[in-house]
């Protein structure tokens, strides 16, 4: 692809890329609305919602994290620092 691409339009691409990245959501989003439009082509229906279709979990649907459980995992990063009490000498 890139060795049919000239300079300027390698150019505008990273222009538009810098604006309008493509995030896992945006992605996610993308091909579940074309997953949905061709179920409803192929079978006549309108049952089929984008959200059938969607790989990502629902936002609504990921805990919340305590403090006290980041400040845990972040004990099993290598090379990591911890900043609080527990760093603290005599604790």
């Amino acid at each position: 692809m890139l060795s049919e691409m000239s300079a300027t339009e390698l150019g505008e691409w990273g222009d538009y890329f810098r604006m309008q990245s493509f995030s896992d959501v945006w992605m996610d989003a993308q091909f579940a609305s074309l997953k949905a439009l061709i179920v409803r082509m192929v079978s006549g229906s309108s049952d089929a919602a984008v959200a059938d279709f969607s790989l990502l979990p629902e936002e609504n649907g990921i805990p919340e994290r305590t403090d006290e459980e980041l400040m845990h995992l972040g004990e099993g990063i290598s090379g990591g620092v911890r900043y609080g009490p527990d760093s603290q000498p005599g604790h």
